[in-house]
């Protein structure tokens, strides 16, 4: 019985050392290798404008604002260029498939620059680790502040199990209201599921029980 505890703890700890930790972080230090990297970039704003050299997210301009951390140009931004005169927003930049549970918390930071009568809005959520727009589950847009970086967090929740999972932050809005908008320090925090932890701590009772029995 004992052996069987030990096993079982032994496969317990390799379980939570795989599940906890940091599932994805990204400091945007170079924006254009990122879909090598497992990102994807979708633009998916109205109408469509090939021809534009601004269509996705694109490496961050140190002469509108500095970066959150890291060198003075190493975030993601977008910009109303998003869209043509008239299009309405909606530019995708969607993280690498990772396992997730319950309350994996994404972490991330934004900034938009400041214009007289213009605002940046943002949406973001997650999908089942499918890329595709239409299946992710998004929040309602927020306007993203100018009063410098500020840290947005989320928590995925629904994952039941857990399963394979994708995050996605959107530019989203009115191309003619909207101006530029920062993307910095982005990471996906895999809590220690509690679950396993007190799985661990049956299974040590269950040897203290054994032992006392044999004492």
């Amino acid at each position: 019985m004992m052996k069987k505890a030990l096993a079982a703890m032994a496969l317990v700890g390799v379980a939570m050392s795989a599940q906890a930790g940091v599932a994805v972080q990204e400091g945007f230090d170079n924006v254009g290798g990122l879909e090598a990297k497992g990102w994807v970039l979708a633009n998916a704003s109205m109408p469509s404008s090939d021809s534009n050299a601004l269509f996705d997210w694109h490496q961050g301009d140190q002469q509108i604002f500095g970066a959150q951390s890291g060198a003075a140009n190493s975030y993601a931004s977008a910009n109303y260029n998003s869209a043509p005169v008239g299009g309405n927003l909606a530019n995708y930049l969607i993280t690498p498939d990772f396992y997730a549970v319950n309350d994996d918390k994404v972490t991330f930071w934004l900034r938009a620059d400041p214009a007289a009568g213009l605002s940046d809005q943002v949406a973001f959520g997650y999908s089942t680790g499918s890329s595709a727009i239409s299946d992710f589950i998004m929040s309602a847009p927020i306007t993203v502040g100018t009063d410098g970086w500020a840290e947005y967090s989320y928590t995925i929740n629904g994952m039941g199990a857990g399963g394979r999972a994708r995050f996605a932050i959107a530019y989203v809005g009115a191309a003619d209201t909207a101006n530029y908008v920062g993307l910095d320090s982005l990471s996906v925090n895999v809590p220690e599921p509690a679950s396993i932890a007190l799985i661990a701590g049956g299974l040590l009772g269950l040897g203290a029980i054994r032992r006392r029995k044999q004492g």
